[in-house]
């Protein structure tokens, strides 16, 4: 199945600090004569209805009237930032932007990329990370990725990227930077936005789709890694707990499954699960849930006394109820036992953590234990700092450099890693750092509770639905 539709100031003042859409987008100030245009634009086009509509003229001209006001308003409200406060999806893919097209900078040369990559410039992927950018003009359709670079999907809609990824590994803005998509035409765009925060060194990377540039890429050390998702991996998102459901699906049998399902994302995944013709098998848990609960139980309670329901699962040692409790190192087959994950033991976060690897995919679903730039906390449910430092230098990093780490979070609008990159950067775990260091980061952390917990920890440990 088909996946479905995702110059400055001469002036001496300093210039005004970016507003935020959320927490988690970046969008321009509000610019005077963009908002003086934009009011007076609403007032004509609401004028210019009014008497076409009296006068009972051609409606086609009511419609472009009422259009040109309305899209005004809009322009209006994308240049105060929007009206809602609600974390951004970084997964999500909109068909039209609300606020007129930045001036895309061109794909750069194969010598000009070759310069700012000698120079080492960081590499900023602007994709999203699933089955939705495969590099089509491949020889097999694959999802393919330059090692160590940031994810720093950019959002159509406002033709932003999460910029608080971006500071995370580059504090100078004079610093090169290498940007790409699937051809390059986001990338573009996103240069061009970055470009407007002060940022000077940067380069349009094309993407796995400019074939001129792979060899470029290449000489850099930097070759494009390429991982088959299979039929279908969709990444989504919750909001509210900033959570990434997985859909993985399997066109052959129409087998699908779902790890870390939210709640109060039931009704979007199983509609998407219906429109791309898969028949949902199985859900998975990576750990017992503080700050949301699971779907599971509430989507086997929709499916019961039916022959669709499909099964729970989670580890053993969560001690939370399911249909099957995993243990170390099983193999978790579907899609008729043509595909499979292995779950990997790595507590610390909590006493019944897992990670699912896919080495069909050659990607890790990493739960809590590991994520992008971090880790779980360590304070509560069994956590321990010294565990959670042995799960992951044990299970996850002696996993290939190029798999592909898919957290269960992130709050800062990424969302991908690598192993690689997770050993090499990874502020609390990697670089080297001792199981010492790792533990006095942790303690040093002094986190409050999650707003959910007293909530969502029962919920889920019967299976996210209380006892009836």
């Amino acid at each position: 199945p088909a996946s479905p539709s995702r110059a400055p100031s001469s002036s001496s003042a300093a210039a005004p600090s970016p507003r935020r859409l959320g927490p988690r987008h970046l969008i321009m100030p509000p610019q005077p004569a963009l908002v003086a245009g934009a009011i007076g634009g609403a007032a004509l086009g609401v004028l210019l209805s009014a008497l076409l509509i009296k006068k009972k003229e051609d409606r086609r001209v009511v419609v472009f009237a009422s259009a040109l006001a309305g899209g005004a308003l809009g322009t209006m409200r994308a240049s105060f930032g929007g009206a809602s406060g609600a974390r951004k999806d970084p997964t999500k893919r909109p068909a039209e932007p609300a606020v007129a097209d930045l001036a895309a900078d061109p794909v750069a040369s194969p010598e000009r990329l070759r310069s700012a990559l000698r120079r080492g410039a960081l590499v900023v992927d602007v994709r999203a990370a699933d089955s939705s950018e495969l590099t089509n003009k491949s020889t097999a359709p694959v999802f393919e990725v330059v090692d160590g670079s940031l994810s720093a999907p950019y959002d159509k809609v406002n033709q932003t990227i999460p910029v608080g990824a971006l500071g995370l590994l580059q504090q100078e803005k004079s610093a090169p930077l290498v940007v790409h998509c699937r051809s390059g035409a986001r990338a573009g765009k996103a240069i061009a936005f970055l470009r407007g925060l002060g940022y000077t060194d940067l380069t349009n990377g094309g993407g796995p789709a400019v074939v001129d540039l792979r060899e470029a890429y290449a000489d850099a050390g930097l070759p494009w890694r390429p991982h088959n998702m299979g039929s279908v991996m969709r990444q989504l998102f919750d909001p509210k707990s900033s959570t990434f459901t997985y859909l993985l699906g399997d066109a052959s049998t129409g087998e699908a499954i779902l790890i870390d399902p939210c709640i109060d994302q039931i009704d979007r995944d199983l509609a998407l699960v219906e429109e791309l013709g898969f028949r949902l098998t199985l859900m998975l848990n990576t750990h017992c849930h503080a700050d949301h609960i699971t779907a599971t139980g509430e989507i086997k309670r929709r499916f019961q006394g039916t022959s669709k329901a499909p099964k729970s699962a989670i580890s053993a040692a969560s001690g939370a109820d399911a249909d099957r409790l995993i243990v170390p190192n099983e193999t978790i087959k579907w899609a008729g036992g043509t595909r499979s994950l292995t779950a990997l033991a790595t507590p610390g976060h909590t006493s019944g953590c897992m990670s699912f690897y896919d080495a069909y995919t050659g990607a890790v679903y990493t739960g809590d234990a590991l994520l992008i730039g971090g880790c779980g906390r360590t304070d509560f449910q069994g956590g321990s700092a010294k565990t959670l430092y042995r799960s992951v230098h044990s299970q996850l990093f002696v996993l290939p450099d190029d798999t592909i780490v898919y957290p269960a979070h992130d709050y800062k609008g990424r969302l991908r890693s690598t192993i690689g990159g997770e050993k090499s950067s990874n502020p609390r775990l990697g670089g080297g750092k001792s199981v010492g260091e790792f533990v006095k980061i942790m303690a040093d952390l002094k986190l409050s509770n999650p707003k959910m917990l007293d909530v969502a920890v029962p919920a889920n440990l019967r299976c996210g639905v209380p006892d009836e």
